[in-house]
């Protein structure tokens, strides 16, 4: 999965957010704070549908964009990746266990107690 840059990011994070499928002019409404080109937000949208981040449909004269990958799967795979670069995992980890919050840690602790009992049935 190749990485988003800033914009594509800005972009994608307003489909994830979306309840329906969006025009270019309603993601370039979305992006009231900064000063883009209906073109720029186009090109944003089309180049994100090649990498394979987002669907469309034309319905009539206009494209209407939804997000292909879920933004949880988009998440786990960067910090993946952030694990895979480094040199040393069992530190990265240790690092990152150390940073999350009680609540995070328990919610991990169940996750890992579920994916064990589901390894043995």
């Amino acid at each position: 999965m190749r990485s988003l840059g800033p914009l594509e990011s800005e972009v994608m994070s307003l489909l994830w957010e979306a309840d329906e499928a969006l025009t270019v002019r309603q993601v370039l409404d979305n992006l009231r704070d900064r000063d883009l080109a209906y073109t720029t937000v186009a090109t944003v949208l089309e180049n994100l549908y090649r990498k394979g981040w987002v669907t469309r449909r034309r319905l009539g004269r206009v494209w209407h964009y939804r997000a292909r990958i879920a933004s949880s799967d988009h998440a786990a795979s960067v910090m993946r990746e952030a694990l895979a670069a480094s040199k040393s995992p069992r530190a990265t980890f240790l690092k990152f266990v150390d940073q999350i919050s009680d609540e995070e840690a328990a919610m991990l602790r169940e996750l890992l107690d579920e994916a064990t009992r589901r390894e043995e049935r």
